[in-house]
């Protein structure tokens, strides 16, 4: 093996035995697990009743026709009452946040809808979009920002669509209205509380994941295989 490809292989093997649960795809991968999903989303949205998820679908993609930009989620699912969720870790500040998750919302009605369906369906299937972004996007140090669509000069008029977009900073002051959620917060800081089960319960998955050879080969092969596709095309 060439010097330089063995040091290569050696540094991406080191990457990816830093990874947390910040990183992709460690967060999507976790998430597979329904009752570490389940939970999550219990301790991001306390307000709702959430028994079990489904079909927690990591990487997701969602594209409305061959020419439309499409998405990938980190974390795609529903629940026992068909509330329909997208879980986004985002830990770079591209200073676009409130329209990727309108292109998110959209996009999650086109995958509910199909052809010949009534807009009355959409009533079975309330939808969350959820961000946990390493930068306070609206620079108000709140842990948890939550967004619905109301009338302008009376907001307690809802708007009875439906559709919620929660954000989460770990750059807090302020952790009213996210008190469960806190240590998970804390997790993507780098600080695991020994002493919370579902925290203990991610960190083993984490570890688990990392120790995953196969896991580990493919990550290092698609890492090369993107390194040579930009170098041929002149990206650095």
């Amino acid at each position: 093996m060439p010097e330089n490809l063995a040091q290569e292989r050696a540094a991406l093997r080191a990457e990816w035995q830093r990874k947390t649960i910040k990183d992709d795809p460690i967060f999507g991968t976790v998430m597979t697990n329904p009752t570490l999903c389940a939970e999550l989303l219990r301790r991001a949205l306390p307000e709702l009743t959430i028994q079990w998820v489904k079909d927690a679908d990591p990487q997701h993609t969602i594209q409305a026709t061959p020419t439309a930009k499409g998405i990938r989620i980190d974390v795609y699912t529903r629940h026992d009452q068909n509330r329909t969720y997208t879980v986004e870790m985002q830990m770079v500040n591209e200073h676009n946040l409130p329209f990727r998750m309108r292109e998110y919302q959209e996009l999650m009605d086109q995958e509910i809808l199909n052809i010949g369906d009534d807009y009355d369906k959409l009533a079975n299937y309330p939808t969350y979009v959820i961000f946990f972004c390493n930068f306070d996007y609206y620079q108000r140090g709140l842990a948890r920002s939550q967004f619905e669509f109301r009338e302008k000069w009376h907001p307690e008029i809802t708007a009875g669509d439906l559709r919620t977009m929660v954000v989460f900073n770990t750059k807090v002051q302020d952790y009213e209205h996210a008190t469960e959620i806190r240590p998970f917060l804390d997790m993507i800081r780098g600080n695991i509380d020994t002493k919370d089960k579902f925290i203990v319960a991610v960190d083993a998955e984490v570890q688990d994941i990392r120790a995953d050879k196969q896991r580990e080969a493919r990550f290092m092969k698609e890492q090369i295989e993107r390194a040579a596709s930009c170098a041929r095309i002149g990206i650095k």
